[in-house]
């Protein structure tokens, strides 16, 4: 806006000038401004937004070859807003690069697995040789998890809250391909009595070459224990993925503090 105008309210204004084309193709000449403002193409309206308002824009599309010479005007009033007003264009290079697709974001995670043992994407259940570098597509609703082969994961039900639903079943994933031990701890979840060893514990002993989990003896207690559980047992494998929902059990027991082997 010319520097006479800046300070001024309720004035209209008109610049005429041409454009040249520096490329064949389709174009894009537009205005931005507040309040009204028209523009004409060649001496045809190609936009008009003739009222008052704060900062927009509009434009249209007209084909140009290269070297070409447009004559344009705009036009424009100012009621009490900002007094602004801009000549926009895009060329046919720069509509076509704004149509292209934005890069996807990669999400591809790469994960070195530890050597010694074999690993299980906890997700699909995919096994893993150790001593290499998986790669994984990660979205964000799932992160590169895995689990070694040996390991014992129990899990619980979803609660909102400890202790929601204190004797529901749990299931004890195994993850296959090496021996594995898992000791299990349970107190009152709300109190310090644990401090003062009135909590209980049992271990769960996995044998891979003999596909035999050993459940110990309970030891200890305290009070609201739930003395008898069911136990969901699931060897892990690709058929069996479920992510965090319940798999299907290969084998459920009922476990009341005393040892118990199972053949699986």
């Amino acid at each position: 806006m010319p520097g006479g105008l800046t300070s001024l309210d309720n004035f209209s204004a008109r610049w005429t000038g041409a454009v040249v084309a520096p490329e064949d193709g389709e174009y894009e000449l537009g205005a931005e401004g507040d309040d009204g403002y028209r523009l004409f193409v060649d001496g045809k309206l190609a936009v008009e937004d003739w009222k008052n308002g704060g900062k927009r824009y509009a434009g249209s599309k007209v084909v140009l070859k290269k070297g070409q010479s447009l004559p344009i005007t705009l036009e424009y009033y100012n009621a009490t807003s900002e007094r602004s007003l801009r000549l926009a264009w895009r060329t046919p290079s720069q509509l076509a690069a704004q149509a292209q697709p934005t890069d996807k974001p990669d999400t591809t995670m790469q994960t070195y697995l530890p050597a010694g043992s074999d690993w299980y994407d906890f997700w699909t259940h995919e096994r893993f040789q150790g001593g290499t570098t998986v790669a994984k597509d990660v979205p964000l609703d799932v992160f590169p998890l895995y689990v070694r082969a040996g390991a014992i994961v129990p899990m619980g039900p979803v609660v909102q809250y400890a202790t929601e639903r204190p004797d529901a079943p749990w299931e004890i994933r195994i993850y296959p391909g090496a021996d594995g031990k898992f000791t299990v701890y349970e107190d009152d979840n709300e109190t310090y009595d644990y401090e003062k060893g009135r909590y209980a514990t049992y271990d769960l002993v996995w044998n891979d070459a003999a596909r035999t989990l050993t459940i110990g003896a309970r030891k200890g207690t305290f009070k609201g224990l739930v003395g008898t559980r069911k136990l969901n047992v699931v060897v892990v494998g690709r058929a069996n993925a479920t992510a965090i929902e319940p798999a299907g059990a290969t084998k459920s027991v009922t476990y009341a503090g005393k040892p118990l082997s199972i053949k699986l």
